[in-house]
């Protein structure tokens, strides 16, 4: 053999291992789709009268500045709220304010258990929750229970009832 011959048989040979290296590389990739926010959200559904006034929620955190969950939302009739990740309780300040700028305020308390949730070794931690139970203080929620106490990805389901005192 000849000098250019064994140089196109390494040729051919070379670009058949790179196009298999390729397609092994290729293939190796995860199938899994992780999903984009791992939060999840806890949906609330008013029953009753519709809440007229303008509605805040903000998250009530040990040591930290509280977060607005829900701002100045009107006409109210279901809304979701994101959980916490590991804390045993979420407590949630209900602020409404109505037309004539009276502001009243309450406070939800969400107990729960916390259940980590493993996608793949590629996607972040998650945690899943049960409800166990859910209390409020103050004068506008009348009343307030848990429907589904499963709170996952499934964004359809209805965690939790609430009915408002319209003044």
């Amino acid at each position: 053999m000849n000098y250019r011959k064994i140089k196109q048989v390494l040729s051919k040979v070379f670009m058949c291992i790179t196009f298999l290296g390729g397609m092994v590389w290729m293939s190796s990739c995860s199938d899994i789709d992780c999903p984009v926010t791992n939060g999840v959200w806890s949906n609330y559904v008013v029953k009753g009268d519709t809440l007229h006034d303008t509605l805040t929620i903000s998250a009530i955190r040990e040591n930290k500045p509280d977060t607005v969950l829900l701002n100045k939302q009107v006409n109210t009739t279901k809304f979701s709220l994101p959980m916490s990740y590991n804390g045993e309780t979420d407590k949630l300040r209900f602020v409404f304010t109505s037309k004539a700028g009276v502001t009243t305020i309450d406070t939800v308390t969400i107990s729960k258990t916390n259940i980590s949730h493993f996608e793949s070794v590629d996607c972040s931690p998650t945690f899943f929750h049960t409800l166990t139970a859910v209390t409020a203080k103050g004068t506008r929620v009348k009343k307030v229970d848990i429907n589904n106490p499963n709170v996952d990805y499934d964004g359809t389901k209805e965690h939790i009832f609430i009915s408002f005192t319209n003044p």
